[in-house]
């Protein structure tokens, strides 16, 4: 008999552990999303404010449950271009990083360009990459993996340099080869500051998209809000917003989970009892 069983626990036990172990972190945003979902309903019922204005929940659900997936394929075309850019504009950026951080004269040459360019608006940046790509979605992926690229290029050149100067000394004492220095010492160091960049991204890849679909496009979100906007219809208007939103938020709980399973040895995973 195991000691676990001999203990009197279960799988189905564990399994409960397991929930009531991430509970702290769930019930916080449940609880603010029913509080702020009812003073919502509450005040636009209340002061009869009309729904092209501000739409109640329940209007925006209703405009949502009318056609439910003509919304969800939209919100698929967007999913694609955001999950495309991103990994593309983060590859793209945790190459250049890596660059930056073993080549201090590439940093001083290129890094303030990098900086300029991600001073550019993206909606004045779009009309331009989607003249170079076309209307297709190859021009999505393009802004997408533009606004992508900064985020991680900095945070994987900031965490590279950030080693233990005397582990260093370590593995120089015992010759290790230049990839087992990356790969045991200096990219473990860097990787809390690239779930950092990578948590950027998740959600500048999700703007990039809908602003280039402003610009032009026939589908995707950015299509359906330009749409709604000319119609006035904001119930539906909303709808999109919510789901664009609730993407970006289910983007960066799994990045947040990876994160957890990667690197549960960094402060930042220790939960607060």
């Amino acid at each position: 008999m195991s000691t676990s069983l001999a203990e009197g626990s279960t799988p189905v036990a564990d399994a409960e552990h397991g929930w009531i172990r991430y509970w702290p972190m769930l019930w916080p945003p449940i609880i603010a999303t029913i509080i702020i979902t009812t003073v919502w309903e509450s005040i636009t019922v209340y002061f009869d404010i009309p729904p092209y204005f501000i739409p109640s929940p329940s209007r925006i659900f209703e405009a949502f449950w009318a056609a439910p997936g003509t919304l969800l394929w939209h919100s698929g075309i967007t999913l694609l271009e955001a999950i495309i850019g991103c990994i593309i504009g983060s590859f793209l950026g945790a190459l250049l990083g890596t660059g930056f951080a073993y080549s201090s004269l590439l940093a001083r040459g290129l890094l303030p360009f990098v900086i300029a360019a991600n001073t550019i608006p993206v909606v004045a940046i779009a009309p331009i990459i989607i003249l170079w790509f076309g209307h297709g979605i190859e021009s999505k992926i393009a802004v997408t993996t533009f606004l992508c690229f900064f985020p991680l290029a900095l945070n994987m050149m900031k965490g590279l340099q950030s080693y233990d100067r005397v582990i260093m000394d370590v593995f120089h004492v015992a010759a290790a080869s230049p990839l087992q220095r990356f790969f045991k010492m200096r990219l473990p160091s860097a990787l809390p500051y690239i779930f950092v960049g990578i948590k950027i991204n998740v959600s500048f890849s999700i703007i990039g998209a809908i602003v280039a679909e402003f610009v032009q496009a026939d589908r995707g979100l950015g299509f359906v809000i330009m749409t709604t906007y000319r119609n006035l219809n904001m119930p539906r208007l909303w709808a999109a917003l919510a789901i664009s939103a609730l993407i970006g938020m289910v983007f960066f709980a799994l990045v947040s989970l990876v994160e957890r399973m990667v690197i549960p040895w960094h402060s930042s995973m220790r939960t607060e009892s």
